[in-house]
């Protein structure tokens, strides 16, 4: 039977039954805890979905029984998605743990939309078939292993609780034993051949054992405080507990300060309250991909306090080798952590959707999100107005205890080096991280009190072995962007070294400079009329960000003020060649691309320009778009998926940490690997580029993306990502940076305004760009759906034509975000620059629009032909 004859066999009138199909057999994977549409639907976690036959009525909840229990919270969804078909999604994370085990579904009571109540059904459900490791994949999986071990940080270490004691038996604690997150959702989501939990990994490994009746309690998904004489049998068994705080993150929706998101739920608190007073040794893991409200660590009896990120598909042996001490911990915060929410200056200028309407990515909503801390994010802030946080960036503990000391500092005008000694005092082996900050002079500008300039991590060092680290320090990397010179200039005065290892790091020393140099003449860009007070540590309270200027904005159809570009002439200027110029010969020698596009008709330039997927990742094999394959010109495939963390396809791979997790192994070597693995695994899958690495900045922990970006500080955000796209490249695979920029929240991103004053665009949202080209040169730029100073990124040609490419030299090509034409010009990317319209389709809705505006004069045919030039030679490299 065909799906046609499938589809008309449904029975889908009046009188009929509301029914429940299979397309296939039900298997439930434990392992992906939130699923492939809760970037949709928050409440779709942990849902196994079947689709009804007929518009089913939400308000008429049935009853649902896995092997005789009962299963709560079973949604009736209307999901455009899945073939705009009514899905019942059934919630059976905690309750399906085994391994191609078979469950016994029950499905009575639920009534359609006219009135009929649903003859009972039975089903089976899998659990998903256990996987064995490959030899062939060993060097790949070590180093995700290694990846999720280095980005585990220690926070707190009370009494040495930890390593713990060999043979230790672990009362785990929370809903997170079953929701123990691996990765982000949305672009940054990973599909890995196998994944080992926490739960898992203790199983399997012969440090400790676990309280079993402790495990099967949590089944119900909740965090409840087990009866006193579970608690006390468990007691008996060890005076050691663990507590699992868990939160899920991702593309499309932003957290919120609800309990249960940036602050504890009431069950949260109430059970580390009765864990604390029942158990002498308390450990928190911090199974979360933003930074949460962590008072509770000092005001319960919390001994040990681990943030474990998302950790990829080893995150569970990763943690349990953190907690026995076969693995010293090494990693450090890429964000700080504050006290409160509150404390941090963008939630003035952030939409947190406490009570108010949780915006998704795609609403029809024009907001505005104005930028009044100005340079201060971050540490930048905490450091300079003196804020006590709980715990710094940079920060990390180990078991072990390090020397750092420095000798020999020196700045010849054009480099600042000095040597440091790290020498490891302590008992155990271990790694550190060198973290150098320089407080810079104020005779121009104001300045933060410390900027990051330097970090490497060491070997692993033995007890009473040192290593040396020569610091070198680019002259441009002590700069400072002057509005008013609109140059990057080095200020007249003393500039302040800190050597140590996180932001707390001791003065050590400086140099003086006698003048005030630019050392890069620019032409200011992005510049913006509308004028709003900016954060300054001379006058605090008359410039501390108020919110006046931000939220949603009514009655809006477009952004406000809608600022003009200056306009940059194409330099395309090739004439067709008399000679066919065939595909093959630019890969021999990518300079004659521009040849071979002079032979395009108007027609083919608009229709290569044009991505030829018409979706994201519901086709095929899941990749993201690929490109046309115009008649007569040989040209192969070239498709794209998205990554970050793995090649995000419905074909399983591998599956690396999330970007913050891996930022905070502060490990750049690491993070070149884990780009090279990722890129062979794409290589291995036929993707000839990854659009990733994804690395906008911190601004507020609250954005969805905040675990898939790296850090709130622009040169570590940046130096990572760069180490991990030359890694990529380096495997063949071409990468893409993005989102370019100033893409820092989720809520109506397509219609949400980023207003940013130049020096902070230059100096922390833009500067982590030119810092990851600094190290490497991407094949490829995806721009951001956000606008920038009344300009949509897409459609900015000072940003694309003016900085990205004159001021610094990308010669890659640029594509859009997917369907940024919902709301943005197709003819006004083009002409700014972008070379690839995405996802497109493969009709002419939006090759017309090019072909439109080449007649209407509103695109220049020779941008258009140095924009396919540029996709033209990317293909010819990496195809």
């Amino acid at each position: 039977m065909g799906m046609e004859d499938f589809w008309e066999q449904l029975p889908t009138g009046k009188e009929d039954k509301p029914l429940l199909f299979e397309m296939g057999p039900l298997e439930y994977d434990f392992h992906d805890i939130d699923g492939l549409y809760f970037m949709l639907d928050r409440r779709l976690s942990g849902c196994l979905l079947m689709m009804w036959a007929k518009p089913m009525n939400p308000d008429i909840q049935g009853t649902v029984t896995l092997d005789s229990r009962v299963v709560s919270g079973c949604i009736n969804q209307y999901m455009e998605v899945m073939g705009n078909m009514w899905v019942l999604g059934i919630p059976l994370r905690g309750l399906v743990t085994e391994y191609g085990r078979e469950y016994q579904l029950h499905v009575e009571g639920f009534v359609d939309m006219d009135g009929n109540e649903m003859n009972p059904q039975d089903f089976t459900v899998r659990g998903v078939e256990k996987v064995k490791p490959k030899p062939e994949d060993a060097a790949h999986e070590q180093i995700a292993l290694e990846a999720a071990r280095e980005g585990i940080v220690l926070l707190k270490n009370e009494a040495e609780v930890l390593p713990l004691k060999k043979g230790t038996v672990l009362n785990l604690f929370g809903r997170g034993i079953h929701e123990f997150r691996i990765g982000a959702v949305g672009a940054g989501k990973i599909n890995p051949r196998y994944s080992v939990n926490f739960v898992e990994a203790v199983r399997e490994g012969e440090a400790y054992s676990l309280n079993e009746e402790l495990v099967e309690f949590y089944g119900c998904d909740r965090d409840e405080i087990p009866e006193d004489e579970m608690l006390m049998r468990a007691k008996k068994l060890s005076d050691t507990a663990i507590v699992f705080l868990t939160r899920a993150a991702g593309e499309n929706q932003d957290a919120s300060t609800a309990k249960g998101e940036y602050y504890l739920s009431e069950a949260e608190e109430a059970l580390i309250a009765k864990v604390t007073d029942t158990f002498a040794k308390t450990i928190v893991v911090l199974n979360v991909g933003y930074p949460i409200d962590v008072t509770f660590a000092e005001k319960y009896a919390v001994a040990g306090l681990i943030y474990s990120g998302f950790g990829g598909m080893l995150a569970g042996p990763a943690l349990s080798d953190i907690l026995s001490g076969a693995v010293n911990p090494s990693g450090k915060l890429p964000d700080t952590w504050a006290k409160d929410y509150f404390d941090i200056p963008s939630s003035k200028n952030f939409y947190d959707c406490v009570d108010k309407t949780r915006l998704t990515a795609d609403e029809n909503i024009y907001v505005d999100t104005c930028y009044e801390e100005d340079i201060y994010v971050g540490y930048r802030y905490f450091t300079t107005f003196r804020k006590k946080v709980a715990y710094p960036f940079g920060y990390g503990l180990s078991y072990t205890e390090f020397c750092i000391r420095q000798e020999n500092i020196r700045f010849d005008g054009e480099v600042l080096e000095l040597d440091v000694y790290v020498k490891n005092v302590g008992e155990k082996a271990g790694k550190e991280v060198v973290q150098v900050y320089v407080g810079k002079p104020e005779s121009e500008l104001e300045q933060p009190e410390k900027e990051l300039v330097f970090f490497e991590k060491t070997k692993e060092l033995l007890p009473g072995e040192e290593q040396k680290i020569p610091v070198h320090v680019p002259v441009k990397v002590l700069t400072s962007y002057s509005e008013e010179k609109a140059a990057y200039i080095l200020s007249k005065g003393y500039y302040r070294i800190y050597v140590g290892n996180s932001i707390e790091a001791a003065e050590c020393g400086g140099f003086d400079e006698e003048e005030t140099r630019i050392i890069k003449q620019v032409t200011n860009l992005l510049c913006c009329d509308y004028k709003f007070t900016r954060l300054s540590k001379t006058n605090p309270d008359d410039t501390w960000p108020t919110g006046a200027h931000s939220g949603v904005v009514k009655n809006k159809l477009t952004f406000l003020p809608y600022e003009k570009r200056k306009h940059y002439p194409a330099k395309f200027d090739m004439e067709k060649p008399e000679e066919k110029v065939t595909f093959d010969a630019v890969r021999k020698n990518p300079s004659r691309a521009a040849e071979f596009v002079a032979q395009m008709s108007p027609e083919e330039l608009a229709r290569i320009s044009i991505c030829a997927s018409a979706g994201w990742g519901m086709e095929g094999i899941g990749e993201a778009g690929r490109v046309f394959q115009t008649e007569g010109y040989d040209l192969p495939d070239f498709p794209v998926s998205d990554g970050n963390s793995g090649v995000n396809l419905n074909i399983k791979n591998i599956g690396m940490p999330s970007g913050v997790t891996i930022c905070a192994s502060f490990n750049k070597e690491l993070s070149e690997a884990i780009g090279c693995v990722i890129g062979e695994e794409a290589k291995a899958l036929g993707m000839p580029l990854v659009l990733a690495p994804a690395f906008n900045i911190h601004r507020n922990p609250l954005n969805g993306r905040q675990p898939e970006y790296f850090s709130e500080d622009p040169y570590l955000s940046g130096v990572m990502a760069g180490f991990y796209a030359k890694g990529l490249e380096g495997a063949g695979i071409g990468s893409c940076y993005k989102h370019f920029i100033g893409n820092n929240c989720e809520s109506s991103r397509k219609r949400n305004q980023s207003l940013i004053s130049e020096r902070a665009i230059r100096e922390i949202y833009f500067r982590t760009f030119e810092y990851a080209m600094d190290v490497h040169m991407p094949a490829s730029f995806m721009t951001a759906y956000n606008a920038v100073n009344g300009c949509p990124t897409a459609a900015d040609e000072e940003l694309l034509q003016g900085l990205l490419r004159e001021e610094n030299g990308f010669a890659g090509f640029v594509m859009t975000d997917w369907t940024t034409y919902d709301s943005v010009d197709v003819a006004a990317m083009v002409q700014a620059g972008n070379c690839w319209i995405t996802p497109g389709s493969n009709d002419d809705t939006y090759t017309g629009q090019i072909k439109k505006g080449l007649e209407n004069g509103t695109i220049d045919m020779a941008r258009l032909q140095e924009n396919v030039t540029a996709l033209i030679r990317t293909m010819a490299k990496f195809s």
